[in-house]
């Protein structure tokens, strides 16, 4: 029985036909067979959706199986080649990458038709890249050097005159068709109109649409990266133009009046909340006598922060390029410029930055980028600004030879782009003043409360500023280069050092107000509370950490005035790390740290209990190393009773046994001669003879000590008072920024009466 095709195979020949009418120039048939296509592709998205019992929307589409890719990305690969099919027509008729371009357009969802995942409708988004890789290649194709009148050929790419007529005639209906995707959020994700929805309905609408929203934002940039790095002046204008315009496109269904002050600190993690939620964080950032905000006010500000962040790194990438001398012409630098002057033409051409650009904005828009949260964190929006610099710098990416191990020569992420920033910043440095910079860092300095991360993004504001600042110290060819790129007449050292100089400023204003609140801030209790109880529970719970002994029993006993007080002090602790916040990077073993130590100093007092039980006096005539001392001392072994130990000097006749062994078990022809894994038998082990356990330890020449491992049966740990307590903690600061930590408890402990032999050699 003959298989039945699989869609993949259905799609391929749909594409094919599609082709194939291309191919005839059969306009008409076109048209029919593309949109046959796109019915199947989006009844194939229909079928493969559903959802979760919790209302959660799946797709089966995302399900690879034993697929290299998932269906849906299969699905949209088949574009791939239509694309350049149509590019390559553009010349006699440009009718079909026309009808293209509005592909990702009739594959989204239509209101009855089920709801796609973000995956699957990310991979639609995606197809406008696709097109505009394979319309920059047939561009590459099809340039020729640049030679003016008059002039030597020069290295710049131009498109012959039909060519360029017919590609700059096509380009507006490209992004026109690119952008009025974006015009489809509202209706695709049912935001309502305004003022006639549910505030929570409407903001749970602008949750679901933000990933959609995201995408096609990244997307533009990526668009716009592309058609520069293929030195594309025409379609890069454009494209810049639509980044540029990107908020406007829907913004006109949004209440845009409430231009919240501290909106830089609203960034696109308050997505994640309910209403309730996200209307509470983002009052923080109202004027004081504000009205509530509405769910219009936070989505709008929110967004307008995005954008910003796009538009910065996008424009210090495309810098980055350049600087880097990665293109024959300087279209990186003019296209970053113009995006930051946010201008919407062409006239940026050959033109410097002029006084639209501030530093204010721009500084205050970079430590914004710095507080966006945790790089190392999977879910934060730090990792998808550090994924967009990556993806964009993707693309310059050298070829290699498939199969081998190489380095990447591309971007991990917006740490690669900070000379590029830096230089941006130099060239908009005023002559005089700092554009009231410093007022602005002594607001947020003072204000931590408002920060998205508290006094974790002054920290990261700290660090990103001495990276700027080392940039500046000793500025590198490279970065005079850039901030000459972007101001070619300006005297290009003073600028970077008047820049060095407020950013020097704002270090020490940072670091100066985080002082005093660290001063003024007592330390936390519940932190304390907190280490208190993980140590108690450690020592209770936990197997003790006595050397030597084995099987030793914890037990919790009333208060008792007889137990054995025990103490351990912890000197010079940051008081950074007791505070709340915490004031400094966490540290990961933090409470760990007590505990070990204070489980530790438990087992030395219970080894400094058992040095001062009474010892049985023995001495032999020979050395742990000869047989003859195992057979002087069988009968005492006996004794000791289960588990015996020896304990020996760790630098005599440790060092000495070692040595023995080391050279073979020949050297021991009569002994029965083991070796446990170290770590069950302890650090300090060293072998087991005749069924002993020999360890080493700070004992002097010839003295060791003969007993049993079961010596120790219980350790009972005293209740202090009648707090329920059986640990205590106090703390004492030493000054300002250090504070010492004590904790106390009472234990006592269990023996059996096994003798303990105290052997010695004939010369000890």
């Amino acid at each position: 029985m003959r298989d039945l095709p699989t869609p993949e195979q259905i799609l391929e020949e749909l594409a094919d036909k599609t082709a194939a009418h291309m191919d005839r120039k059969a306009v008409v048939a076109f048209d029919g067979a593309l949109a046959e296509m796109t019915r199947y592709h989006r009844f194939l998205l229909a079928l493969n959706a559903s959802q979760a019992r919790d209302g959660t929307v799946f797709s089966f589409a995302e399900v690879a199986g034993g697929s290299w890719n998932k269906p849906h990305q299969d699905w949209t690969g088949q574009y791939r080649r239509l694309f350049e099919r149509a590019a390559d027509q553009i010349p006699n008729e440009t009718h079909y990458i026309r009808s293209l371009a509005h592909i990702p357009s009739r594959l989204l969802p239509g209101s009855n038709d089920p709801s796609l995942t973000t995956d699957v409708t990310n991979g639609i988004l995606d197809l406008g890249p696709m097109m505009m890789h394979r319309l920059e290649a047939w561009v590459t194709k099809r340039t020729v050097l640049d030679t003016p009148e008059g002039q030597s050929a020069k290295p710049r790419l131009s498109l012959a005159g039909s060519d360029a007529r017919a590609f700059e005639s096509i380009l507006p209906g490209l992004v026109g068709a690119w952008e009025s995707i974006l015009e489809r959020a509202p209706r695709l994700y049912n935001w309502g109109e305004r003022g006639e929805t549910d505030e929570a309905k409407r903001w749970e609408a602008f949750r679901r649409s933000w990933p959609f929203l995201w995408q096609h934002l990244t997307n533009t940039a990526y668009c716009l990266a592309i058609t520069v790095w293929n030195e594309d002046e025409i379609a890069a204008s454009l494209f810049r133009e639509a980044l540029v315009r990107w908020p406007e496109t829907f913004q006109y269904v949004l209440d845009r009046d409430a231009d919240l002050p501290s909106r830089r600190y609203l960034f696109p993690d308050v997505m994640q909340m309910d209403w309730p939620a996200a209307s509470g964080h983002a009052a923080s950032f109202a004027h004081e006598n504000m009205q509530p905000l509405t769910t219009d006010q936070v989505f709008s500000n929110m967004i307008r922060g995005a954008h910003d962040d796009v538009i910065l790194l996008t424009a210090g990438l495309l810098l980055f390029w350049t600087m880097n001398e990665k293109q024959t012409s300087n279209i990186g630098g003019q296209t970053a410029w113009a995006l930051l002057k946010r201008e919407s033409g062409c006239e940026h051409r050959n033109q410097s930055v002029g006084d639209s650009v501030r530093l204010q904005s721009l500084f205050l828009d970079f430590l914004r980028i710095e507080m966006s949260g945790d790089k190392n964190t999977d879910e934060s929006y730090a990792v998808d600004l550090d994924k967009l610099v990556e993806s964009l710098d993707r693309m310059t990416e050298r070829r290699v030879v498939p199969g081998r191990i190489y380095t990447p020569s591309t971007l991990h992420g917006r740490d690669g782009i900070l000379m590029p920033l830096a230089a941006v910043l130099a060239a908009v440095t005023p002559e005089n003043g700092d554009d009231s910079v410093s007022r602005h860092i002594t607001e947020i300095a003072e204000k931590d409360e408002v920060l998205p991360g508290r006094d974790r993004s002054l920290r990261r504001i700290i660090r990103a500023l001495k990276s700027v600042q080392s940039i500046l110290e000793e500025p590198s060819p490279d970065l005079e280069g850039g901030v000459s790129v972007l101001k070619p007449e300006l005297a290009t050292r003073k600028a970077i050092d008047r820049l060095r100089t407020i950013v020097e400023d704002a270090i020490i204003s940072i670091e100066t107000k985080r002082r005093e609140r660290l001063q003024e801030r007592p330390v936390d209790p519940a932190k304390l509370e907190r280490i208190r109880s993980a140590v108690e529970a450690a020592l209770l719970n936990e197997a003790a950490e006595v050397p030597f002994f084995r099987d030793v029993r914890i037990e919790q006993a009333p208060h008792n005035a007889d137990a054995d007080p025990s103490e351990i002090t912890f000197l010079k602790i940051d008081k950074a790390q007791m505070v709340d916040p915490i004031m400094e990077s966490s540290i990961s073993n933090f409470d760990d740290w007590f505990i070990r130590e204070t489980q530790q100093k438990a087992g030395r007092d219970a080894w400094d209990a058992f040095k001062r039980r009474p010892r049985m006096q023995t001495v032999v005539s020979a050395s742990v190393e000869e047989d003859a001392f195992w057979k002087q001392i069988a009968g005492h072994i006996e004794q000791v009773g289960p588990d015996p130990i020896l304990v020996i000097s760790q630098s005599a006749e440790g060092h000495a046994l070692r040595s023995q062994l080391d050279q073979g078990a020949d050297n021991f022809p009569d002994l029965r001669i083991e070796r446990r894994p170290r770590d069950d038998a302890g650090g300090s082990y060293i072998v087991t003879v005749e069924g002993v356990d020999v360890f080493g330890a700070d004992f002097p020449a010839g003295v060791g000590w003969l007993f049993s491992g079961q010596m120790l049966q219980q350790i009972r740990y005293a209740e202090l008072g009648t707090s329920g307590r059986y640990v205590d903690i106090a703390f004492e600061l030493k000054d300002e920024e250090k504070v010492d930590l004590r904790f106390g408890f009472r234990h006592q402990f269990v023996w059996n009466d096994r003798p303990i032999f105290e052997i010695k050699g004939q010369d000890a």
